[in-house]
């Protein structure tokens, strides 16, 4: 019986124990790596929401010398109306900023505008706070931004 070869009780005992010790740990360093991914790939879409409104929100303000802004407190929403018919409008329960009737962000939690008129100078501003991701308390990404009308 000393010739025989073959795979002890003890030693697949063993094998099987290293095995799913080696399943275990990859299976949380997976979950680590998409948790992480996910939340990345969130800090990156807020960051290009906030982009794709400041570009089209700088144009019209270096092109328009006057502004308006209305606050709804009761439903959150902010309309911005530039001279030129341009208007912005933050809907918040759709969490998402119109240009005119086009969609040009989303995932916007909170959004906030301010309109002052120069003190002894001729600069109107327009102060902007902005939010995004999923909670507004717990912003991804979160700016506020004072904007000089044009002036000249």
């Amino acid at each position: 019986m000393k010739n025989e070869k073959g795979v002890t009780l003890a030693a697949l005992v063993i094998y099987v124990m290293i095995f799913s010790i080696t399943i275990a740990l990859l299976a949380s360093l997976s979950s680590y790596i998409y948790g992480n991914l996910d939340k990345i790939s969130s800090e990156q879409l807020s960051s290009e929401e906030f982009n794709k409104f400041n570009t089209y929100f700088v144009g019209d303000v270096k092109s328009s010398s006057q502004a308006s802004v209305q606050s709804d407190q009761s439903t959150g929403n902010v309309t911005i109306n530039f001279g030129s018919s341009t208007k912005y409008t933050y809907i918040k329960n759709e969490k998402a900023i119109y240009k005119n009737k086009e969609k040009i962000a989303r995932n916007i939690v909170d959004f906030k505008a301010t309109y002052a008129t120069g003190n002894g100078s001729n600069k109107n501003t327009i102060d902007v706070t902005i939010k995004t991701g999923k909670n507004a308390d717990k912003p991804v990404f979160e700016k506020n931004i004072k904007y000089v009308c044009k002036y000249w």
